[in-house]
This record gives structure tokens, sequence and C-alpha cells, in this order.
């Protein structure tokens, strides 16, 4: 009897432990305060500043002499994607354009609200745009929905032997909620420069 007595006192210990090791360690009674940021930061310092407009000025006044103004919001790029450029104007049919010449390329990348056509009027714009070209994405801070699509001029894939399209002419159709027109962004400096430049797009000042 005291030796079944020890077994059984044995096995007990056993299935406790078994059973402390599945379930973990117990929630407190009371829930915990959160974790503060360290003394030495200011809370809030945590929140990224606005990021600034590239060629705002000369991307409003080409916006308001353009005849597709009042359908269209001036369209702004807020990252030069570290290739530092001089903007100027650029001719678009029925719409506007400013371009971005560095010391070796001109037109390097730039920005673009061409005319509308019947195209841009239709519904299923997402579709348009992921049946048209070979790459598509969402832009979360522009107002919704908004999207791109974007490949190689003409709406071609990147070349095999030219992966990063560097030296090629990237080029992106972008909707924004709300706007009539098919906005147009483009880079000769590769794929990567035309995403940065995409995700940093915003909607310019009118006035």
């Amino acid at each position: 009897m005291f030796t079944l007595a020890l077994c059984c006192t044995a096995l007990a210990a056993c299935d406790a432990a078994t059973d402390a090791a599945q379930t973990g360690t117990e929630a407190p009674d009371t829930p915990q305060a959160p974790i503060s940021p360290p003394p030495h930061v200011d809370p809030d310092a945590l929140d990224a500043p606005a990021p600034e407009p590239l060629a705002v000025d000369l991307t409003r006044n080409e916006w308001k002499t353009a005849a597709n103004h009042g359908e269209c919001s001036p369209l702004v790029l807020t990252s030069d994607g570290g290739v530092p450029a001089e903007a100027r104007r650029a001719n678009f049919s029925g719409g506007w354009a400013v371009a971005f010449d560095t010391e070796e390329v001109r037109s390097a990348y730039g920005v673009a609200g061409p005319g509308i056509i019947d195209a841009d009027r239709a519904d299923g714009q997402a579709s348009r745009l992921k049946n048209q070209w070979p790459h598509f994405v969402e832009l979360s801070d522009l107002p919704q929905p908004a999207f791109a699509g974007y490949g190689l001029e003409g709406a071609k894939p990147y070349r095999d032997e030219v992966p990063d399209g560097v030296g090629d002419n990237s080029l992106a159709y972008i909707r924004v909620g709300g706007q009539a027109c098919t906005y147009n962004v483009w880079s000769r400096l590769g794929r990567a420069h035309l995403e940065v430049l995409l995700q940093s797009l915003r909607l310019g000042a009118t006035e």
C-alpha cells in the first residue's frame, strides 16, 4: 500500500508538470500597464513629419493652364528617390507635366496629368491596369481607391537581360480616387526608382 501511494504521488506530480508545460504561465489577475517610451524620447517626436512636395509651384502653375484641370487635381512627388534633379515644364497633350533633369539624363523622371480619354471614364479601372501592365501596386497614401500599373514603356515587362530597368524608360499609369484622368509617372533610372516615386505621390496644392 505504501509503495502504491508513492507511485500515485509521483504520477500526480508528473501530470501536474505536464499540465504546466502545456498551459504556460497564467495571465496576471490585473492588466499590465502599457510600456512607456524611454524618458529621453519625446512621444510627439515619434510621428514622422509630412513629406515635402517637389516642384509644387511649377506643378500648380502647369496644372492651372491645362485643359483637364477641372477634373483632375495636381499630383506631386514627395521624393526624388535619392536623385536630385532640376524640375521644368514638359508638354503633354490636353494636360500638364513636370520633368526632372539630372546632369547626365534629360527627363530622368517626371509626373504628368494627361488629357482625359474615353477609357479614363469607364468602370473597372483597376482591372484595366492589371490587364494592361505587367506589374500592379496599390497606393495607400492617396485618396482611395488609388493604384498603379507599371512596367516598361508600351506596357512591356522588364527585359531578362536588364531586369532592374536601368537605362530603359519605366512608366506607370496611376488612378486616384475622385480624379478623372490617368496620371503618368516615369523614370529612366530603373524599376526600383520608379517604385519609390510611386509611393511618394500626393495630391498637390491648387491655390
